[in-house]
């Protein structure tokens, strides 16, 4: 992992434990991560999208982390995560995998509050 910058901006952890990564998605995260010396970490957004009203996105992080006051910034497992405070609720209590369908390789986002997908998959709602 990359040299840890300022803590003080980083999120308490032992407050945010909603969230789990499965070891393989660690295992494939941090294989993205290392692929460019310029990756610090992921982002992990919702965004509106598709019948059901919402997706996960997760993007790497190759800049500067925003150390803006919306935003949170914690370490899971050696990986640094950075999230926006006004997607928290729709993260809470979500495991993300990393699965292999055939030869399909994707990242999975379980959460157990979801009240509807769309048919497609590609989108929830809360």
């Amino acid at each position: 992992m990359k040299k840890q910058q300022k803590n003080t901006y980083l999120f308490n952890q032992s407050q945010w434990k909603e969230i789990t990564i499965t070891p393989n998605a660690i295992k494939q995260i941090l294989f993205l991560i290392n692929t460019n010396a310029e990756n610090k970490g992921i982002k992990l957004i919702v965004k509106k999208s598709g019948c059901a009203g919402f997706r996960y996105v997760m993007e790497l992080i190759n800049k500067e982390i925003s150390e803006k006051k919306d935003n949170i910034v914690f370490f899971y497992k050696n990986i640094l995560i950075q999230i926006s405070k006004k997607d928290i609720p729709f993260l809470e209590g979500i495991t993300i995998d990393f699965v292999q369908n055939n030869i399909n390789k994707v990242f999975k986002f379980y959460n157990p509050k979801l009240e509807k997908f769309c048919g497609c998959g590609e989108s929830f709602s809360i």
